[in-house]
C-alpha cells in the first residue's frame, strides 16, 4: 500500500514539473502515460499469475495502453472455449473498480491471448466503450 501510494506521489510530482513545459492536452496524455506505465509495472511485478488453465504472462505499457499478454492452456482440465473465456475476461475488466476507474480517465486495455501453442487466439482492446457495449448486451 505505502508503495502504490509512493509511486502515485511520483507520478504526480512528475505531472507537475512538466505542466510549465506543455500544453494542457500534452500534460494529460503524459499523465495518462504515466499512470499506464505505472499500472504495467505493478502487474508486471505479481507475474507470472496463474489461474487454472489461464497464465498471465506479461504486462506491459504502450503509450496509454496496458497490454496483458495471456497463455491459456485449452486442453487443460477444466478449459473452456476461447470465445467463453474472453467473454468473461472482458466482463471481469469491466466491473473491477481499480480497472473501470482507469477506463474511466482513459486507460485502455489490450489482451492478447494464445493458446498453449504459441498461437495468437485473441487481440482485444478494452475501453470504456467496450463495457458500456458489455452491460448493454446484458440488459
Amino acid at each position: 500500500m505505502k508503495k502504490r501510494i509512493f509511486s502515485f506521489a511520483l507520478i504526480a510530482a512528475s505531472v507537475l514539473a512538466l505542466s510549465g513545459c506543455a500544453s494542457k492536452s500534452e500534460q494529460q496524455q503524459r499523465q495518462l502515460e504515466l499512470i499506464a506505465s505505472n499500472r504495467a509495472g505493478v502487474l508486471s511485478a505479481e507475474l507470472p499469475l496463474e489461474y487454472g488453465p489461464l497464465s498471465i504472462m506479461r504486462a506491459s505499457a504502450n503509450g496509454t495502453t496496458i497490454e496483458i499478454m495471456m497463455v491459456y492452456n485449452q486442453d487443460g482440465k477444466g478449459a473452456k472455449p476461447f470465445k467463453e473465456v474472453i467473454h468473461n475476461t472482458i466482463n471481469s475488466y469491466c466491473v473491477t473498480p481499480e480497472i473501470t476507474r482507469n477506463l474511466d480517465v482513459g486507460i485502455t486495455y489490450r489482451i492478447k491471448m494464445r493458446n498453449s501453442r504459441g498461437q495468437l487466439m485473441v487481440d482485444q482492446m478494452i475501453t470504456k466503450k467496450t463495457c458500456e457495449e458489455e452491460s448493454s448486451k446484458s440488459e
